[in-house]
């Protein structure tokens, strides 16, 4: 056995494969990462919450334009925190029981659950990094609701 160039250079080729391979596994299938917000139904909403321990629904409507703001807002936040936060929106017009169901008074909303529980609500447009933040600081636990949220 020879130790020359070649083999070395095929060693290197070997452990990088095996770096590539092992750095995809631990990333996961991209259909792991989401990249927007569900869209949700009425009889879709539960089974979201039962599949995603740590989720944020959106509640809008087409015609409001404090939610036509916040869409690119959560639709950045679902591409940074996902899959840790699944995003969802449903639409108040069209499935207004459901939105009923959760005490919705008035658009947008967010409602945050942690493991199918409602945990705090946030209400209006707010910025990308003080929503973020906000999130980070609900799901992370110990520290006072943020804008406009209350636990």
């Amino acid at each position: 056995m020879t130790f020359d160039g070649e083999e070395d250079d095929e060693l290197a080729a070997i452990r990088a494969r095996r770096l590539r391979d092992l750095l995809a596994e631990r990333a996961g299938p991209a259909r792991d990462r989401p990249t927007a917000p569900t869209e949700l139904t009425g009889s879709s909403f539960a089974a979201f919450l039962a599949e995603n321990p740590r989720t944020v629904i959106d509640v809008w409507a087409p015609w409001c334009g404090p939610c036509r703001t916040m869409g690119p807002v959560l639709d950045a936040l679902a591409r940074e925190l996902g899959p840790d936060v699944r995003f969802g929106k449903i639409n108040a017009d069209e499935h207004p029981e459901t939105v009923a169901r959760w005490n919705v008074e008035g658009i947008p909303t967010l409602l945050v659950f942690r493991r199918g529980r409602l945990i705090d609500r946030v209400v209006g447009a707010y910025p990308h990094d003080a929503l973020r933040d906000h999130l980070r600081t609900v799901f992370g636990g110990g520290a006072p609701a943020g804008p406009g949220g209350t636990r």
